[in-house]
């Protein structure tokens, strides 16, 4: 399902007007969040890598929600500083719209978040004094966080021709909202690699807890990492010393006595791992 309107009201098809500039970056962008996609509702915000779309990474920002139809820009190319003319990272993204555009901006980012749905906008500043008027457009594609829930979004900025000296702010000439549908196909391929992966899982624990049996991690007197010296031959599954040795941290100080020397007395301290 596609929605798509002017400011006016007027229902319109604007797949022509959105072909009549060109906007590489934005292509660009969209062209690999839909190959990560691959029929899904979405990517995931760990499956995007930057070299995937290197060409575009001047224009590339990614976002997290806040709140219902608001969300902040986490990482951002230097085209999007050199729009506004200051470092933008940490700011909302409404930061790039004339007051009177973001309310639309709201109800694009809402139907993002909800329905989910792929954003585009087509943009524009307000003419001035000695300064024409600016023509953008931006994109914006939902992404999913660890949790599986639509908190992300990989998105584009890129200006129509040479950018002059800013800061430069939009507003909002059309909204194309596109409802993200699901192949089928692909979400009953998806099911079963998910029941695969969690069958599998389940083996793999079960056969961790049976090492720790056998390492005397089990709660207990003996609770705590063991090493052993490994077989030739036998069990490969004991930990190396070297790894044990990642969980702890040497410490040494010194003990003061009244007679003025000092000796050295060292201990182990347990160290969370990264």
């Amino acid at each position: 399902m596609k929605i798509e309107y002017l400011r006016n009201g007027n229902v319109v098809s604007l797949v022509s007007a959105r072909h009549t500039k060109s906007y590489p970056a934005i292509a660009q962008v969209e062209a690999y969040w839909h190959a990560l996609r691959n029929g899904r509702l979405c990517p995931t915000r760990k499956e995007v890598d930057p070299r995937g779309m290197a060409g575009a990474l001047h224009e590339a920002f990614v976002l997290e929600k806040i709140a219902p139809g608001l969300a902040r820009i986490r990482l951002a190319g230097q085209h999007l500083n050199d729009v506004l003319d200051m470092e933008v990272r940490g700011m909302p993204i409404s930061v790039f719209f004339e007051a009177d555009a973001r309310k639309e901006l709201h109800r694009a980012l809402e139907a993002l978040f909800d329905m989910p749905a792929q954003i585009t906008l087509s943009l524009t500043t307000e003419p001035r004094a000695f300064r024409k008027p600016i023509a953008a457009q931006m994109v914006l594609l939902p992404l999913s966080d660890e949790d599986g829930q639509i908190t992300r979004v990989l998105g584009a900025l890129q200006v129509d021709g040479e950018l002059k000296r800013g800061p430069h702010r939009f507003s909002i000439c059309a909204v194309d909202t596109s409802a993200i549908v699901v192949n089928p196909d692909v979400a009953a391929s998806l099911a079963t690699s998910e029941k695969a992966y969690d069958e599998g899982k389940s083996a793999v624990e079960q056969s961790r807890e049976k090492l720790d049996r056998r390492l005397g991690t089990s709660p207990g007197l003996h609770m705590g990492h063991v090493y052993r010296e490994p077989t030739p031959g036998g069990d490969d599954g004991f930990r190396s010393f070297a790894e044990a040795q990642r969980h702890f941290s040497l410490h040494e100080d010194f003990d003061v006595s009244g007679t003025g020397s000092s000796a050295k007395r060292a201990h182990l301290t347990l160290v969370t791992s990264d």
